[in-house]
């Protein structure tokens, strides 16, 4: 059988679990890691229809790992469903939206304490458990990186491979970028509070895929950070599908915006758009990018460099990080 024949085969066999039709089942609550400091943060789930993934271990199949995919990408969003959000003790009462989806503000009028908090939320019988990250004021080193083909192996420019490693592999046979999680962790220990650190994990993958991706941070032992994937809806509120460099640049601006004192390290890769959108951030906000740093896996040799962006594997070297 062809190359061409075997990806169309996956496909119709991708297609075809999608199109199985959904049962009717209990609620869960999703919560999304959220962030801020003193001065104000937020929190952010949605409420779904409870699927059972089963746990990702490294001998799993292919069909498996596309059946799990499959599933997780597949919400049934419950909406218009009243929720109960829990932080220290305070509660916050507020409802999912259309698509499932809802925000609490937590503002500075009793501020939490500095660290990380567990965030519970109920909806109904369902709840569902999450973490805030409440920015100390004297972490001001802080890091945002890119996901695909930066800190985990995707081959984004081949898109066969990419697809297969995408939904064929599950978290516990991908593959880290050697050195990264270290590096990570001596970027956060510069801080007075290393546990609390200002590090985010930005990717362009939609949220349904958020329990791989952060069972797969936390599998190769990158230290705790935020993990901020794509909100994809049927309506307006949908991060952009296509623009990564509309949806990265707000993502990374909405972070300055919430942690001002903060100076950032951006991390990412020359594979698709990473060094233009970081060169337009620098450019926006000189005052919070520390330094850019690139993983180089474009096939094309001549693909442009930005003044000041470094080599990633040249700050690995430099780190003596294996």
């Amino acid at each position: 059988m062809t190359v061409r024949k075997r990806g169309m085969r996956s496909w119709i066999m991708w297609l075809a679990l999608l199109a199985l039709p959904a049962w009717a089942g209990e609620d869960e609550v999703v919560l999304y890691p959220g962030y801020g400091d003193v001065r104000g943060a937020a929190v952010e789930g949605r409420v779904i229809e409870r699927h059972e993934s089963g746990e990702a271990r490294v001998d799993d199949g292919s069909w498996r790992n596309l059946r799990r995919n499959a599933r997780l990408l597949k919400n049934d969003e419950r909406g218009q469903r009243p929720v109960t959000v829990t932080v220290a003790s305070r509660e916050w009462e507020t409802q999912s939206d259309d698509e499932g989806y809802f925000r609490v503000e937590l503002d500075a009028a009793a501020p939490l304490a500095e660290g990380w908090h567990e965030v519970l939320a109920r909806s109904g019988d369902a709840s569902g458990r999450g973490e805030l990250l409440v920015v100390p004021s004297a972490n001001r080193s802080g890091l945002v990186s890119d996901i695909d083909d930066t800190i985990l192996v995707s081959e984004v420019n081949d898109k066969r491979r990419l697809l297969a490693n995408s939904l064929l592999k599950n978290p516990a046979q991908r593959q880290a970028v050697a050195g990264t999680a270290g590096l990570y962790a001596q970027r956060g220990a510069l801080n007075p509070q290393p546990a609390a650190a200002p590090l985010f994990y930005l990717s362009a993958s939609p949220r349904q895929l958020q329990r791989p991706v952060g069972e797969f941070l936390q599998r190769n032992r990158f230290p705790a950070g935020v993990l901020l994937m794509k909100r994809v809806t049927d309506d307006d509120s949908s991060d952009p599908l296509l623009d990564q460099f509309a949806y990265k640049t707000r993502r990374i601006e909405e972070i300055f915006r919430r942690l001002p004192d903060v100076r950032f390290v951006l991390v990412g890769d020359d594979g698709e758009r990473d060094p233009e959108i970081y060169d337009r951030v620098r450019r926006q906000h000189p005052g919070q990018v520390e330094a850019i740093w690139i993983r180089r896996v474009h096939p094309d040799p001549r693909r442009e460099r930005y003044e000041g962006q470094r080599d990633l594997a040249e700050v690995l070297r430099q780190a003596a990080i294996r």
